[in-house]
């Protein structure tokens, strides 16, 4: 899984942080750039981070649309490191992202589970 990283220019705590909870792949664009607007989305992304004070409008517009169509979790918050520990906590708990698997109920409903031969 990736996590795509929006805004902020010094992210290597942040990326530490992600990476201590299992996520191997992690995509930085500072949103400096014009040609962001035209980026896309990389396909393996599980999880995308707005950071809001290091960002522009019209990328936050674009990146949450681009999320919300292919029904990605968006964590907004701060270049803080306790905000953003709490929050990436907080949707870990939730189930909302899940690192190293598949959701409980995601699989491809052939499982005994879903076809109801279980007890």
């Amino acid at each position: 899984m990736t996590a795509l990283i929006v805004g902020g220019d010094y992210i290597k705590q942040l990326e530490r942080i992600i990476a201590d909870r299992g996520v191997r792949r992690i995509e930085h664009w500072t949103g400096r750039k014009s040609g962001d607007l035209r980026r896309t989305v990389p396909k393996d992304t599980g999880l995308v981070v707005l950071l809001c004070d290091y960002l522009n409008h019209g990328l936050a517009r674009k990146i949450k649309t681009d999320a919300e169509r292919l029904g990605l979790p968006v964590l907004y918050c701060r270049r803080s490191l306790g905000q953003f520990s709490e929050k990436l906590d907080e949707l870990l708990e939730s189930g909302a992202v899940v690192i190293g698997g598949s959701p409980e109920g995601a699989c491809c409903g052939l499982c005994e589970s879903k076809l109801g031969l279980t007890n």
